[in-house]
């Protein structure tokens, strides 16, 4: 009955949509439309009048969501984490899965319940997302080079047509682009464990050509042990002013990255370390190697090499009433491996190296103006490969298993997608906003008769529309309901293990992809002394879930589970108090139930996603530089689920819990001089004040006290 009623509530979603497009021919002149910027609320004591939401008007470029949060560049430019989700932790809907402020994870950040696999990173209106094939990353955040970003926004939910093969919303990042006015900004940053990090970034212009370039280089020792990381990036961008309002861009971006694999350190482990802290181990990437155990096993000194190489060729026309965008773009990963003895930590007893991702793509998009509505129309391609992976040394004395090699996989998952979309202002308080997507989704067959692995090809169509209706009662209230359809295909190790592990009794037919419904309700209310309230619901119901346990023979079992449901209230307020003081706060609650697992181990919810997560603050932003931020982030508690397997029967699940946890931090910046058109800033702070212990992946416990700071220099 679930499917035919979700069919119901698809066509019911995309009827309404149609019926709605004729009616902006009844409304008349072309009312506003709402622009949905999140603005930063700098509050003056003598305000005390209610701010009114900005008038809606129509253009051609798409407005930010309603569901959005930004970050901006600035904003990024202090704090202890060398990588971009660090400077996530106060966003409402968005949970952390670290294993350390430094180093590398193959997820560090669920947007509503959601991992990387699970919705879309774009850069400069292309995707990220890379293939995650042999334990490597969908979204490799570490390799991303904070000089070059400008700005981040989340986009949570799946109201947008434009993005496919999406659950939990999009990221969305936006590069430095060259400017007529050049600009200058150096950074240097020093903290504990030997932290330290440099940025230079520049934008110019001369004539038709604009210009930006940047790089970074940073270093730390690491909170746990072996947890080393060291590592720099360049990257650049060109944009030719071409006549006929056109504009050619090519950019191109390079990071090399040394990370240390973090050894376990437990008191009953031998070259047990009493000095550092007790964690689990991880080797970062994979595929795993079966070590005897012991003291031979890998140990300290061992890490990975991961270089990172993207080009990108964007052009874009303006014409009539709006503009159209051609992109085309290549990434490339290339990991080498390098494992040393627990027992001799000079002593090299593996090494390999390869093409972790050979990934490129392209997109057509174009947004136009009909009379009042605007509109949206694109085409995409994205092709997903993989390089083989070779072992150039092996030491047998520490080895069970003698590892094989890889094979490349050039083209691994094509994903075709196309878009339309319409945005109708139906009368001067209310909107309509209506799409349609389409996505192709084809994994090539894998036959490899040397391992017995015959895993031939999938293809799946889906179409699914969206449908959101947003109201303005009053000059400073905007509410919004809206329906939409929504997929995710499996990935590249998803496809590949479903036929490569463990197959179970009575197995008939594919992995079939993830697809269902999202209904979303919320409103912003703004208040007296430049005060604003949002509140957002959701409910998720998500059908053949995909779900991946290990412990089976040969590796895992990949699996689709019937139903999992997801909903969660998010709400974030803030109000201005004395002169430049801001008071802020935000409250997620997220909740889970999936239908019968039993092969992990029949726990009806996703134990590690926590029920409550909470940010409460203060910040300061004086006229002349001077800013100041205090806040507490507090978590709930989680659970890992251990499933236990023998024989490849789960005989019983272990879960592995998280306590809740809040930290106290304090940042400040202050400008120490000026001269000249630069602007030079001594700033500071200190992360987790009070030596919280914590953890957000089990195992892993986060830094104590964390203090840093450093110098800015601005022109």
């Amino acid at each position: 009955m679930r499917p035919a009623l979700n069919r119901v509530k698809t066509w019911g979603c995309l009827g309404l949509g149609l019926a709605l497009l004729p009616l902006p021919a009844l409304a008349g002149d072309p009312p506003p439309l709402m622009n949905h910027d999140q603005e930063e609320v700098v509050a003056a004591a003598d305000k005390a009048e209610v701010e009114e939401l900005p008038p809606i008007e129509v253009s051609a470029p798409v407005e930010p969501a309603p569901t959005g949060t930004v970050i901006t560049g600035d904003q990024m430019s202090t704090g202890p984490s060398q990588s971009l989700p660090g400077f996530f932790d106060e966003t409402s809907g968005v949970s952390l899965t670290r294993n350390s402020l430094q180093g590398q994870r193959n997820s560090m950040v669920k947007i509503r319940s959601f991992d990387e696999s699970r919705y879309q990173v774009y850069m400069d209106g292309r995707s990220l997302k890379a293939a995650g094939v042999r334990g490597g990353y969908y979204v490799d955040w570490t390799l991303l080079d904070q000089a070059n970003i400008d700005r981040v926004e989340i986009i949570r939910g799946a109201q947008s047509a434009e993005y496919g093969n999406s659950l939990g919303g999009i990221v969305n990042i936006t590069t430095l682009k060259g400017t007529k006015t050049p600009r200058l900004y150096i950074d240097a940053s020093y903290g504990n464990w030997d932290t330290q990090n440099y940025r230079l970034s520049h934008t110019g212009g001369y004539g038709p050509f604009l210009w930006a370039l940047a790089g970074n280089y940073g270093s730390s020792k690491g909170y746990l042990r072996n947890n080393f990381t060291n590592g720099g990036s360049v990257s650049g961008s060109l944009t030719c002013n071409l006549p006929w309002k056109m504009a050619v861009t090519l950019g191109a971006r390079y990071t090399a990255l040394n990370d240390g694999m973090i050894v376990p350190n437990r008191g009953y482990l031998p070259f047990f370390r009493p000095h550092e802290p007790r964690s689990d181990g991880s080797t970062l990437f994979g595929p795993g190697i079966q070590f005897k155990g012991g003291g031979y096993n890998y140990g300290d000194n061992s890490y990975v090499l991961s270089q990172r190489s993207s080009f990108d060729l964007a052009a874009t026309q303006k014409w009539w009433k709006g503009e159209s965008t051609l992109r085309l773009f290549y990434f490339q990963t290339y990991r080498q491996d390098r494992f040393y003895a627990l027992n001799d930590r000079n002593r090299l007893i593996v090494q390999r190296n390869g093409l972790g991702e050979d990934t490129w793509g392209w997109n057509f998009k174009t947004h136009q103006m009909l009379g009042p509505c605007r509109v949206g129309f694109g085409l995409e391609g994205n092709y997903l490969g993989y390089g083989g992976m070779n072992y150039e040394f092996l030491d047998p004395a520490y080895l069970r298993v003698i590892p094989s090699l890889s094979p490349a996989k050039e083209n691994a998952q094509k994903i075709h997608g196309g878009f339309v979309d319409l945005k109708v202002p139906l009368a001067s308080f209310l909107e309509l906003y209506t799409g349609l997507r389409y996505d192709n989704y084809v994994a090539a067959p894998n036959i490899d008769t040397a391992n017995n692995v015959f895993i031939f090809g999938l293809r799946k169509d889906y179409v699914t529309p969206k449908c959101t209706l947003t109201i303005r009662p009053t000059n400073t209230t905007e509410a919004y309901l809206s329906t939409n359809f929504a997929d995710r295909f499996p990935t590249s190790p998803e496809y590949y293990w479903y036929g490569a592990g463990y197959q179970p009794p009575n197995r008939v037919g594919n992995i079939s992809p993830e697809f269902g419904m999202e209904y979303e309700a919320g409103v912003v209310q703004k208040l007296p002394r430049n005060s604003l309230v949002r509140v957002r619901g959701y409910y998720y119901d998500i059908n053949q879930y995909i779900r991946t346990v290990f412990g089976f023979r040969p590796s895992r079992v990949v699996y689709n589970i019937p139903l999992v449901e997801l909903r969660g209230v998010e709400v974030e307020a803030q109000v201005g108090l004395y002169r430049h003081l801001i008071a802020y706060a935000n409250y997620t609650w997220q909740q889970s139930s999936t239908s019968a697992d039993p092969f992990g181990g029949n726990i009806r919810e996703l134990t590690e996603i926590p029920d409550h997560m909470f940010n409460v603050g203060l910040k300061y932003k004086s006229p002349g530089g001077a800013e100041a931020k205090a806040y507490v982030r507090m978590v709930s508690k989680r659970y890992e689920t251990n499933v236990q397997v023998t024989n490849n029967t789960v005989t019983g699940v272990i879960l592995r819990p998280m306590k809740g946890f809040f930290t106290v931090n304090f940042e400040g910046r202050y400008p120490v001089a000026n001269w000249k058109g630069f602007t030079g800033y001594l700033w500071g702070g200190v992360n987790n004040l009070f030596g919280e212990y914590y953890e957000e992946v089990a195992g892993y416990p986060m830094p104590t006290q964390t203090f840093y700071g450093g110098v800015q220099l601005r022109y």
